[in-house]
């Protein structure tokens, strides 16, 4: 699953940003792959077609997320010298990550369909309680890309200095879920 991440990764404008020497990319974004792969099993949920050709990292976030020092501190041991960009990937994007209850789709890779299908399947449990998603992706058209495609809706972009724009994008939740008559901010279906 790990080389999904890095190839998508690598594939993408993003990854000249995070490492901007050639010879360099490809291990430590392989290393990245890795890194990130082991946090969201241990941190959160990860979703992969049986045939292993998609996945996809969530975080649920019922409240603010924690403070990111533990992930810092892993990267810098993963990646070392190489850490930097990626550390400030993370504290850009989580300086402007929603404070409201959702699911983070913090990594998405692999064969557009079966990206498809996984994405669907996650917005199937999150959908009957009332939990939005949140994700940032990297495109020219947010509105066209699979998230778009699925209801995401972009909101600003975050601007990575020298890098590509990093697009926020949010699929609100639907309609048909409503708060609990207990008061306790928590949603359940209609």
């Amino acid at each position: 699953m790990s080389g999904l991440l890095a190839a998508e990764l690598a594939a993408g404008p993003i990854a000249a940003w995070l490492v901007p020497d050639p010879a360099h990319r490809r291990p430590v974004l392989h290393a990245y792959a890795r890194f990130v792969l082991a946090h969201g099993l241990a941190h959160g949920q990860v979703d992969t077609t049986c045939d292993r050709t998609a996945v996809a990292v969530w975080y649920p976030r019922r409240a603010a997320p924690e403070p990111a020092a533990a992930l810092l501190f892993g990267l810098c041991r993963v990646l070392g010298a190489q850490a930097a960009r990626f550390a400030l990937l993370h504290a850009q994007t989580d300086a402007v990550h929603p404070h409201i209850p959702h699911h983070h789709l913090a990594q998405l890779a692999g064969d557009h369909d079966a990206a498809r299908r996984l994405l669907v399947a996650r917005h199937r449990l999150l959908d009957p309680h009332g939990l939005p998603s949140y994700a940032e992706v990297v495109t020219d058209r947010p509105r066209e890309c699979l998230l778009g495609r699925l209801g995401y809706a972009p909101r600003t972009p975050v601007l990575l200095g020298g890098g590509p724009a990093l697009w926020r994008m949010w699929r609100a939740a639907p309609a048909t879920a409503r708060r609990c008559r207990a008061g306790c901010g928590c949603t359940g279906p209609r």
